[in-house]
């Protein structure tokens, strides 16, 4: 019995071409497929970085294959290319966002954010310490200005000063101040001299939103002075701000 000859055996005729799988790019798919799979917990997403990253490099490596004409299969490599891309920039975004959370777990909305205003650092004439939550608050220069009527009896060869205090709310809600916007503690240089003159204007109860207001304040020195050591705590149970406000 005769059998009729196969393609490969005729002479002359092409035999079919062998298929050239693409290993690469079959890894790119398996390795994307376990970073979408990973990334599908809460403990998974860190190691769904490297998987997704991997996935990206072998998805690149295997197109570029199938470019070349070294292989076949460009399926496997677009799917673990695209899908190793998306993985890591998701899971990347989502690992920085948690670490950032975390660094600043133990910061407050009061705290100081600004260059200076702690007391070890205390801020210039002019100088504005800035809290987290947007709470602004500026002191001008100390001017010497004419002891005023009604004063509370002043020492032998006290001097008044003026200062401006400027509060600036740039919240989106109201905040209570705390009593009189100051601290009591107004120190002079070097004698650390407690100032014992007039009093100052109150500032409001509260800032409405985007509010700002300026009180001037007044106290009195000695005439050898040369310092105002001046603390500020806008609200309770806010950070300390500081300057010193030369008076020469």
């Amino acid at each position: 019995m005769k059998t009729k000859p196969t393609p490969e055996a005729l002479p002359g005729l092409p035999g079919p071409t062998p298929e050239r799988p693409n290993g690469v790019g079959m890894a790119a798919l398996v390795l994307a497929v376990l970073a979408v799979l990973a990334a599908g917990t809460v403990w998974g997403i860190p190691l769904a970085v490297p998987l997704g990253l991997a996935a990206t490099v072998c998805g690149a490596i295997g197109w570029r294959r199938v470019k070349q004409d070294r292989a076949d299969e460009r399926a496997p490599a677009l799917i673990g290319l695209s899908l190793g891309a998306t993985a890591t920039a998701v899971c990347l975004g989502l690992t920085i966002w948690f670490v950032d959370g975390l660094s600043h777990l133990d910061e407050r909305p009061e705290d100081l954010v600004s260059r200076g205003g702690k007391y070890e650092t205390p801020l210039d004439p002019g100088g504005t310490a800035r809290y987290r939550d947007g709470i602004r608050v500026t002191v001008s220069k100390a001017r010497r200005v004419p002891n005023r009527p009604g004063d509370a009896a002043l020492a032998k060869g006290e001097v008044t000063y003026e200062f401006t205090v400027t509060y600036v709310n740039d919240q989106g809600k109201s905040v209570s101040l705390a009593s009189s916007g100051i601290r009591s503690e107004q120190k002079f240089k070097p004698d650390g001299l407690t100032s014992t003159g007039p009093t100052s204007p109150e500032f409001p109860k509260e800032l409405a939103p985007h509010q700002k207001v300026a009180v001037k304040m007044h106290t009195t020195a000695p005439p050898d002075a040369t310092a105002l050591d001046f603390s500020c705590t806008p609200t309770d149970y806010r950070a300390e701000a500081h300057w010193l406000l030369p008076l020469r």
